[in-house]
């Protein structure tokens, strides 16, 4: 049976795009069109109309920078979770342990029902199971029982919620109290028990010695200085400062402080330190009558200034500290009976300041006027070389240091020097005005020596002949002739010629240039008319 045309198509087309064999006729001869190689008509004019796919483009190598740029992302991918398991996995863990441990005071008295309070802070609180607070003598033995505080829970012991805080990284407690009551001296000692996961060892750490005493201590409650900041004595208020701070006087620093229990008070003592510790001095005041020890009395030194109640109460007392610099005073109640193993609390004022008195320039003369900051000396060949006379004058406390630069350095606050000047080139002379703490005042002046006439002049004649114009200083005779030549006539001896003065009113002139060659050099206008007894560098 034969195939219609459709169907031989058909399969023409089902055999090419699947690749599946020619089905077989039922004559068992295979189709010829399953090996026909022509396509359909509408298929081949479909084909020959399509228009041609554009070609690919061309695949270009990435950039050096973007390749680097991978990787460079994937090192920091790699390296954040190596860390990360390093941080979670492999590093051990962070170990607690005590910054700090200390009580509120050195001294307590046990008629005033006083007991010590501890002071500590702990590093990586999380990490701990328990705190563990002892109490031991001087010797080392364990007084009373042990305070265990539970840091397990997820929150702090009830014990220790009205005195501590905590952090991530820190715990930090303030004026624990403590159940030692008893007369003596003793040291708090306190141990960190790690969480057994950790399996770190335990940590302690232990304070100073701490006194109680069956006698009241006397303690510094103040000490604070009437004035934080002072000007050097002496010091005037000027409009130029209209805010000084007060001058200090002859009494010094002046301090004002409060002490308790006077009755048990032997003495007090007072001493001034530099704010990097340095002692500069100290004094003691005796409180005790030196006739009847028992009964409490003021010095003579404390009398003014004094009064003994409840208190010791103490205001405007002179120190004599009155150089320029930064001051700390600290004052030390010493009671009675104090052993040698004891140390009394000490008070510590803020930092006092004494600042120097303004330095300023009041004058800076060049001859006997006011130094201009330039001047230009003619100095002619074989004439006296002329000096200037120089004066100042400075106003300061006594911190103030003037310097004259280059030479001769460090001068007083007020004088007068002579100095030669060289036959040519510039000199400057600075003053240096300072305090030793502020900036330095300069005030400077500069000398420029030159030869006013440095070449003669040339003359061309009419016949084309160029001749020296003769020197200024050669004279001529009245009828026109000139003087003979000095091998014929006596040489006399020049007269002497007063030094030039330095022009006081146009300080900084420059030699103007000659338009014409024919014409005598021209001298600056302050200088060129003026006669030697004009100027102003004699002396």
């Amino acid at each position: 049976m034969t195939q219609s045309p459709f169907e031989s198509w058909q399969t023409s087309d089902n055999s090419a795009e699947g690749s599946a064999p020619a089905t077989p006729s039922p004559d068992g001869m295979e189709s010829l069109s399953a090996h026909s190689t022509v396509d359909h008509p509408a298929t081949a004019a479909a084909l020959a109309l399509a228009p041609p796919r554009p070609p690919a483009p061309p695949e270009f190598p990435r950039p050096r920078w973007q390749r680097r740029l991978r990787q460079g992302i994937g090192i920091l991918v790699l390296g954040g979770l190596g860390y990360g398991l390093w941080a979670w996995l492999i590093r051990p863990p962070l170990r607690p342990y005590v910054l700090d441990i200390s009580t509120t005071a050195s001294q307590y008295a046990v008629t005033e029902q006083q007991t010590p309070l501890l002071n500590w802070q702990i590093s990586h609180p999380n990490q701990l199971e328990a705190i563990t607070v002892r109490t031991l003598t001087e010797a080392g033995a364990l007084v009373g029982d042990p305070l265990v505080y539970d840091l397990s829970g997820a929150s702090l012991p009830v014990e220790l919620l009205a005195y501590c805080s905590q952090t991530h990284r820190q715990l930090t407690c303030q004026n624990v109290p403590t159940q030692v009551r008893e007369p003596g001296q003793y040291r708090f000692e306190i141990t960190l028990r790690p969480r057994g996961v950790l399996n770190l060892p335990p940590v302690q750490a232990t304070s100073s010695l701490v006194s109680i005493t069956e006698r009241p201590l006397p303690t510094a409650l103040e000490l604070v200085p009437q004035q934080v900041i002072y000007s050097e004595a002496g010091t005037a208020a000027s409009p130029n400062a209209p805010t000084l701070p007060p001058p200090v006087t002859g009494r010094g620093v002046e301090l004002s402080w409060i002490v308790t229990h006077p009755a048990v008070l032997q003495d007090l003592l007072l001493v001034v330190r530099q704010p990097g510790g340095t002692t500069l001095g100290g004094r003691r005041f005796s409180l005790r009558d030196p006739e009847n020890p028992t009964q409490i009395t003021l010095p003579e030194e404390l009398k003014p200034f004094c009064q003994i109640g409840q208190h010791l109460v103490c205001q405007g007392v002179p120190t004599g500290m009155t150089q320029v610099g930064q001051y700390q005073f600290e004052l030390t109640p010493i009671p009675i009976g104090l052993e040698d193993t004891e140390e009394p609390a000490t008070k510590v004022s803020e930092v006092v300041e004494i600042q120097p008195r303004p330095v300023g320039i009041t004058a800076f003369r060049i001859n006997g006027r006011e130094a201009q900051p330039k001047y230009l000396v003619p100095v002619e060949p074989g004439q006296p070389i002329p000096g200037f006379q120089l004066d100042w004058q400075v106003e300061g406390g006594a911190t103030t240091q003037v310097e004259l630069l280059p030479s001769p350095g460090s001068v007083g606050k007020a004088g007068s020097l002579r100095l030669p000047l060289p036959p040519s080139g510039t000199t400057t002379i600075t003053l240096r005005v300072s305090d030793g703490q502020n900036p330095p005042i300069l005030r400077a002046v500069t000398f420029e020596t030159f030869n006013p006439n440095p070449n003669p002049p040339i003359v061309i004649t009419p016949e084309g002949q160029r001749t020296s114009r003769p020197n200024p200083a050669t004279s001529t005779t009245s009828q026109g002739q000139t003087a003979p030549p000095s091998s014929q006539r006596q040489t006399a001896p020049p007269a002497a010629r007063p030094p030039a003065e330095i022009p006081p009113n146009r300080p900084n002139v420059s030699l103007p240039s000659s338009p014409d060659q024919s014409q005598s050099p021209m001298l600056p206008d302050d200088l060129r008319n003026r006669a030697p007894e004009d100027l102003d560098l004699r002396f």
